[in-house]
């Protein structure tokens, strides 16, 4: 069985950083647009440094609210979903980015 730490650090990594990574990367191409309104709005038209900054911001208050969910669940063993989502969304919006660069590159 993984350890919860574990899928912790992969949603960190996957969804946290990963996500924002590639998506800096990915607007570094003018064919590229960001495919989330509120996180274009966040990013800012055309994007900003200080977007990307929003966006990471954005990240660390839903991490700390999905975080918060999971003490909540303490004693539960369905609160090891929350990383466990939060990673596959990251793996998915990761490779969805690395796709669409890949396709114009």
């Amino acid at each position: 069985m993984i350890e919860h730490a574990t899928l912790w650090l992969l949603a960190v990594c996957s969804y946290g950083l990963g996500d924002l990574v590639t998506t800096a990367a990915g607007l570094r191409y003018a064919e590229l647009e960001e495919g989330s309104a509120f996180v274009r709005r966040l990013l800012g038209e055309p994007p900003t440094p200080g977007g990307l900054v929003r966006f990471g911001a954005f990240k660390v208050v839903l991490f700390a609210a999905f975080y918060g969910g999971y003490l909540v669940l303490d004693g539960y063993p369905v609160r090891i979903l929350i990383p466990a989502v939060i990673t596959g969304i990251g793996i998915v919006a990761v490779g969805n980015n690395l796709r669409a660069i890949q396709r114009i590159r």
